[in-house]
């Protein structure tokens, strides 16, 4: 069941060696494919042995909290059409209503799950109060209306990491948002008030980077006496790894690059915290740490490649659309447009002597042919589970493709051994696509939850094997909106959680809403 074994490749030139950081420049990856006629139907090891809670009991404490019943065994072995069926609306439904007047893209929860913030087609940030589903903030500043927002993410200000104390620091919390424009910015989140039990925050716009001016990128219209295509950002996320000591990065995914920031504190000896700017936000800036760069695979081998081009990408370029680190194994994986995963091993990213990464790649991708009579599409989406070794990615045919990831260390250096264990193949309307999975449900995560088009949230077991046509359950049946967009409160042990989802289309009398759900393990 491993359709794709990895050598060991290397960048090539031209790249400075004696540069704090390489950047690789992928122009051809050999990749020794194996005969891959099924899908392996061998459990996942690391699941075979996970004690209870199992998925099946997860499922039942997510359906008791949106229907107020548990999942029956009855209700489970039912085709994926007929859940939908007997789902009602769910019970433990909020709206976050009369903020966006456009499609909602990203969404993320504060680290204390207090705060949800929503990135939007109408060129806003919108912050919102968890507890009540109230609008509480609206940011707009240097936005540009011609351009949508597409993500948003919060930064642990509590897991900073600093070889000196941060005495300076006045900000509450850390907002990055990430557009069409293929502008960053973070957002500081800062007290106004003497009592910090109210929650009386201000935001300002503390630190901005454009990917067009600080890679030197044209967007592929140099020639053209127009303004040039902005590279848009679909990957937006902070990595406070105590593998990478003393560094807190910003990972964004633009066009064929995913880059590495690194956050840093713009101040004077004279800015440290007095009484006189105790309620200020802390100036930041982004500096440029390392990157990925990826390109077309050589065609000649037996590993599936979609020709993704059409109309709006006619010489097939490469294009990220989505990109996750996991602070477990130190792997970056990119889901690209042709229709492969790429992971990246950022486990020497440090180095003591030129922070070089890494160039150990593996590529996952399926037989070509493996899905008769349609083309396996590009990739949405993908998503780690805690533990680094296990991961979905998403296909815009509908599909979701669980990997186990083995590294294993030889003369020093890390192999990488990927094994495609199941295919989530039901449960979301044929051909209509799959825009995220992520896992949940205990200890050992045993629910992945999915998300597209058809306006569905469905809950799989996440060590499923082989072909799999249902899903445990479906949660979400949402007319006219399509789910882009999910983010669960990380509170750990906490015995409530929070589900945010975020998409929509036309904006009605009370504009585009968010939905919260709340979810209790009492």
């Amino acid at each position: 069941g491993a359709p794709a074994a990895i050598e060991r490749i290397t960048p090539s030139p031209p790249y400075d060696p004696n540069s704090t950081s390489i950047l690789l420049q992928i122009h051809e990856i050999k990749v020794k494919s194996q005969t891959c006629d099924s899908i392996s139907t061998t459990m996942n090891p690391q699941c075979e042995a996970a004690p209870e809670p199992n998925a099946f009991h997860e499922a039942s404490i997510l359906h008791s909290s949106f229907f107020g019943r548990p999942l029956t065994v009855s209700l489970e072995r039912q085709p994926a059409s007929d859940h939908s069926k007997l789902c009602t609306r769910a019970q433990n439904e909020r709206m976050c209503i009369g903020g966006h007047r456009g499609t909602i893209f990203g969404i993320s929860f504060s680290p204390d799950g207090r705060f949800l913030a929503t990135a939007s087609q109408d060129s806003t940030i919108r912050i919102w109060e968890v507890s009540s589903n109230k609008l509480v903030a609206t940011l707009t500043e240097g936005l540009d209306e011609k351009f949508e927002c597409l993500r948003v993410a919060w930064m642990d200000i509590g897991g900073l990491s600093s070889p000196e104390p941060h005495s300076s620091l006045s900000d509450s919390y850390l907002l990055a948002s990430a557009g069409a424009d293929g502008v960053a910015r973070l957002w500081s989140g800062f007290l106004t008030g003497a009592d910090n039990d109210e929650g009386n925050l201000d935001w300002k716009c503390v630190c901005t980077l454009d990917h067009f001016v600080a890679l030197k990128m044209d967007g592929g219209n140099s020639t053209s006496s127009d303004e040039p295509e902005r590279p848009q950002i679909y990957a937006l996320q902070f990595i406070q790894s105590n593998n990478i000591p003393y560094q807190n990065l910003l990972l964004t995914a633009a066009n064929d690059l995913v880059c590495f920031w690194r956050i840093e504190e713009r101040f004077r000896p004279s800015d440290r915290q007095t009484d006189q700017n105790a309620n200020k936000p802390t100036e930041r800036q982004m500096i440029f740490h390392s990157s990925l760069q990826f390109a077309r695979i050589n065609p000649s081998g037996d590993t599936y490649i979609n020709q993704f081009g059409g109309a709006r990408n006619p010489e097939n370029e490469i294009y990220v659309f989505d990109s996750a680190f996991s602070e477990a194994s130190n792997l970056v994986g990119a889901a690209l447009s042709d229709g492969t995963c790429r992971i990246v091993s950022l486990d020497t990213t440090v180095d003591t002597t030129n922070d070089a990464i890494n160039e150990n790649q593996c590529v996952l991708s399926l037989p070509h042919g493996y899905f008769p009579g349609a083309r396996g599409g590009h990739l949405t989406a993908l998503s780690w589970d805690k533990t680094g070794r296990r991961l979905a990615t998403c296909i815009a045919s509908g599909r979701v493709v669980l990997w186990t990831i083995v590294q294993e260390e030889n003369d020093g250096y890390i192999f990488l051994k990927p094994s495609c264990v199941a295919i989530l193949n039901g449960g979301h309307d044929p051909g209509r696509p799959l825009f995220g999975a992520k896992y949940c449900g205990g200890t050992d995560e045993r629910i992945l939850l999915t998300w597209g088009t058809d306006g569905k949230l469905c809950a799989w077991d996440s060590c499923s094997s082989g072909e799999n046509q249902a899903p445990m359950c479906t949660l979400v049946t949402l007319e006219n909106y399509p789910i882009y967009t999910l983010d669960i409160t990380s509170n750990t042990g906490a015995t409530k959680h929070h589900i945010a989802l975020g998409g929509g289309s036309d904006a009605g009398f009370l504009g585009v809403p968010a939905y919260i759900y709340d979810v209790s393990r009492e």
